[in-house]
């Protein structure tokens, strides 16, 4: 499958790529059509005979309609919204319709509930479809299944479309009430002085009375991580820099996650 349909930016539904088969309802349409077709014969019923030939043209015609209505709709990249691993990013999916109207058209990943959309003829639908991110990094977007059973339901068509897009997982936020934090230029801080001042953030202090309460850890008392002040430096054309190896003895998805906690606090 991966090698007849490939990976691909932009891709537009052609006879190679399109499946179908009658749904349960066709086929219970289609034993109605044999007992009426069989009824007519036995008792020599011309009415009978014109009315199982009537449900045979329809359904001949159901097939037709049912191809055209996915054949040459085109699909291609949207934009993406990342998110943290173990929650959910999406990614936008365009389609369009270059040649006539495309109706009743249902999309899904594997294991996700179905989207619907229809798109008129020379315009344009964006679609947005959530993506499980189960682990930090690039989660490419699985293969996408395009379904419509336009206009009678007698027929089920499909397709599979696999797009080159992909979100991003950061890191999951780990708290940590210790800033692995470093500063200056090279991971070395110069201070005009070596009084606490209010640019820069050096880490956490238990509180103590007289403390500026603008410099209170509100957020960290509100998580249960009691009452602490907030440290900050006067840098002489210094930067902040989180240091990786002060973080010694853990992994390195905890390191990364507690990194990634520091980096959305100090914003």
């Amino acid at each position: 499958m991966a090698r007849r349909l490939p990976a691909a930016s932009q891709i537009v539904f052609n006879q190679k790529r399109i499946f179908i088969f009658p749904t349960g309802y066709g086929f219970f349409y289609l034993l109605v059509a044999a007992l009426l077709f069989i009824g007519g014969i036995n008792y020599e019923n011309n009415l009978i005979l014109a009315l199982s030939f009537l449900m045979a043209s329809l359904f001949l015609v159901a097939i037709l309609h049912t191809f055209r209505n996915l054949s040459a709709l085109g699909l291609r990249n949207g934009t993406a919204e990342s998110g943290f691993s173990g929650e959910e990013g999406a990614l936008e999916v365009v389609l369009f319709a270059e040649q006539r109207a495309h109706h009743c058209i249902w999309l899904r990943w594997p294991g996700q509930d179905a989207q619907q959309v229809s798109v008129l003829a020379g315009e344009e639908e964006s679609l947005w479809l959530n993506l499980p991110l189960a682990s930090r990094g690039k989660v490419t977007a699985p293969r996408l299944k395009v379904e419509s059973r336009f206009p009678l339901g007698l027929l089920r068509t499909w397709s599979y479309a696999t797009l080159d897009h992909y979100c991003l997982a950061w890191p999951r936020p780990q708290e940590s009430a210790d800033c692995p934090a470093d500063g200056g230029k090279h991971n070395q801080r110069a201070f005009s002085s070596g009084q606490p001042g209010n640019d820069e953030f050096q880490g956490l202090r238990r509180y103590v009375p007289g403390d500026s309460l603008r410099k209170i850890d509100w957020k960290g008392y509100a998580r249960g991580r009691g009452l602490n002040t907030k440290l900050f430096d006067e840098p002489v054309g210094g930067r902040l820099w989180l240091r990786w190896d002060k973080l010694d003895g853990m992994g390195d998805e905890q390191r990364l996650s507690i990194l990634c906690h520091w980096v959305l606090e100090l914003d």
